[in-house]
């Protein structure tokens, strides 16, 4: 077998740096944990502008963590019923992007309105930063972090749930 020198110089660099890079890409991803939450909001709507205000911002932030959430939701008269009415009006496909939702007239409530949310969370672990020389390295911490992040139903990252 006839190697050039020229050759050599270039295949010498190429394996040892492949060799580190091996070692460097073995390793654990990100750790997380999703887990259902499940919140109620009970209030009595005093000024209709301010409970439409409050009711968009409590669907906005459970849209913003969860897309598919169920959602229970009774009202005492048709005073609270408009509320809801209008506080979803900008918000026309949530009925149909929840897992489930239900809208019901309750007389025996203490409140005007009650919603009750469950939706799925995740909690994740903080990434480390990388050390080379050690044996479990987290090459991919990061990006697996913000890739879980962007998923739509958390629900079905675990089995089980």
């Amino acid at each position: 077998m006839n190697i050039s020198i020229n050759t050599s110089i270039w295949l010498l660099p190429l394996l040892l740096l492949l060799g580190c890079s091996e070692r460097y890409y073995n390793g654990k991803g990100a750790e997380y944990l999703v887990y259902p939450e499940t919140h109620v909001y009970e209030f009595t709507a005093r000024d209709k502008v301010e409970a439409t205000k409050k009711l968009a911002q409590i669907f906005d932030t459970i849209d913003d963590i969860d897309t598919g959430p169920t959602y229970v939701i009774e009202y005492k008269n048709n005073t609270a019923k408009s509320i809801l009415k209008d506080s979803m009006k900008d918000l026309k496909y949530l009925p149909y992007r929840a897992d489930a939702f239900s809208m019901t007239k309750n007389g025996a409530l203490s409140s005007d309105i009650k919603v009750i949310v469950t939706f799925h969370n995740l909690a994740k672990a903080k990434c480390k930063p990388i050390e080379i020389e050690t044996q479990n390295s987290s090459r991919n911490c990061f990006s697996e972090a913000a890739r879980v992040q962007q998923v739509a139903h958390k629900e079905r990252l675990v089995e089980g749930i």
